[in-house]
Order: structure tokens, then C-alpha cells, then sequence
């Protein structure tokens, strides 16, 4: 049988780890940037991570691995548990030097995150969930648990830092009256941002993001209260042979906020 809080420990280790490379790999300038097929960067940092996670996990043979850094070989699929990880989410944040990345870890069951960690490098913390047990943050040692707004109006909307949509303008445009104030983050940062009440609401219409970049934010935003789907107000599976997010993904403090979208 799986020993889930070894599991937990090590899903721990390797975020801190992942984080502290990526920081020293960003402070001192020591990273190379590439571009991949998709036209998009990666660096240094992002191979670094994933090696170091790798190092941490590769014990659990019995759980598969699907990371933005690796070739998927598509055996997770016949496997109930998997871990799902972006090593550097918001490498183009990396690059930009605007401190808003972080490292995304998930742990999978049967198609649902169970446990779930984001590694904020620049902010020296992390936050975490476990399904059902809360999310929590941790800062110098300090714990403290996460909980999202209850808030229907006087909304803070967090954006991408770098991509937004003549859709979620409109989206902006028709709750202005509901909206006090628009701020932007980058890569999973959003999902803190929720869980921690520093904003209430994202919504992200593209096609473009995968598993990777929403499945540590699922949970993260579920246990602290919030609510998170597709932009069809659809819940996610991970796992799948078909690792893109087709229809975006939304985040909400509370669910009566979906009519933000519902027209």
C-alpha cells in the first residue's frame, strides 16, 4: 500500500529543493535560455527542477510521472496514481525577471489531485493541499492555512502577466460594477493569489495551457474554499492521453461567481 504521508515528505523536499536552484540559478545569472518547437523558453532552471524532483520521487516505482520536461511515454495512463509536474511554471516570468513563477507538483488518483504543492521561489514559500485536510502556506517555518474570500462584489481579478484575451476583456467589461480592481500574476502565482485572498477571481479563455499548469492549482484553490473549472464550468480529470485544456480554466473564490461568465 502507498504511504501517502512518506509521499507528502518527499513532494515536500523536492519542492523546497526545486525552489532553492531555481533561486540561486536566477540571483546569479547562471542559466541558459532555449526556445523549444512551440516557440516558447526554456532554461537552465526548468531542466534543474524537474532532475531534482525526479531525484526525490523516482522512488515510488509504482507511480507514474507526466512533467512538461520529460517525454511522455503515455504508460501513466495504465497507473491509478501519478505525479503531474511543471518543474518552472512561467519560465517566460523567469526570463522577463519579474519574480512570478513558480514549481508546480501534483499527486493524481485516478484522474483527481489528492496532493498538491506550488513552489513560490521568489517569495522564499510554498503552499500546499491535501484533499479534504485544507490548504496551507509556509513562510520561514510558518504555518498558516489558506482560506479564499467570500466576497460577491468589490472583486479583485487577477490576469496573466503576459497573455489576455479580447474574450476575458469582454468578460471585464460586462461586471465593471463588480469589479473593484484587475492585477496581473504570472503562471500559477494566480492560484495562491486566490487561496490567500490577496484576489477572487481568473478567468482564462485559450486553449493552450495542459495538465501541468492547472492540476496543483485545482486543489490548491478547492481546499481553501474556492471553486475551479473549465470556462465551460466543467471540472477537470487529469491523466488523460490528451493533456491540453481545451476550454481554459476558471478560478473563483466562491461558486456564485461563475455568473461572471453566465450569460
Amino acid at each position: 500500500m502507498l504511504d501517502l504521508q512518506l509521499v507528502f515528505k518527499k513532494m515536500q523536499e523536492a519542492i523546497i529543493e526545486a525552489g532553492k536552484e531555481i533561486m540561486r540559478l536566477y540571483e546569479n545569472k547562471e542559466y541558459k535560455v532555449d526556445i523549444k518547437k512551440d516557440d516558447s523558453p526554456v532554461t537552465t532552471a526548468d531542466f534543474n527542477s524537474n532532475r531534482i524532483i525526479h531525484s526525490k520521487l523516482d522512488i515510488f516505482s509504482d507511480i507514474a510521472f507526466l512533467s512538461e520536461e520529460d517525454i511522455d511515454d503515455k504508460k501513466r495512463l495504465n497507473s491509478e496514481y501519478v505525479f503531474i509536474l511543471d518543474p518552472l511554471d512561467g519560465t517566460s516570468d523567469f526570463v522577463n525577471r519579474d519574480g512570478s513563477f513558480s514549481v508546480n507538483l501534483a499527486l493524481v488518483y485516478k484522474g483527481d489531485p489528492i496532493i498538491s504543492f506550488i513552489g513560490l521561489p521568489a517569495l522564499n514559500s510554498y503552499c500546499y493541499a491535501i484533499k479534504d485536510k485544507g490548504c496551507y502556506e509556509v513562510n520561514e517555518n510558518k504555518i498558516r492555512r489558506l482560506y479564499c474570500s467570500k466576497k460577491r462584489d468589490d472583486l479583485i481579478l487577477v490576469e496573466s502577466m503576459m497573455h489576455t484575451s479580447s474574450k476575458e476583456k469582454e468578460v471585464y467589461d460586462k461586471n465593471r460594477s463588480r469589479i473593484k480592481d484587475i492585477i496581473k500574476a504570472g503562471a500559477s502565482t494566480k492560484a495562491y493569489y486566490i487561496a490567500s485572498q490577496k484576489a477572487d477571481v481568473s478567468i482564462r479563455y485559450t486553449s493552450m495551457t495542459k495538465e501541468w499548469d492547472t492540476c496543483a492549482c485545482d486543489l490548491i484553490v478547492k481546499e481553501a474554499g474556492g471553486y475551479f473549472v473549465d470556462t465551460n464550468l466543467k471540472s477537470f480529470k487529469y491523466n488523460k492521453e490528451d493533456v491540453y485544456n481545451h476550454d481554459g480554466y476558471c478560478m473563483f473564490n466562491i461558486k456564485e461567481n461563475i455568473d461572471l461568465i453566465k450569460y
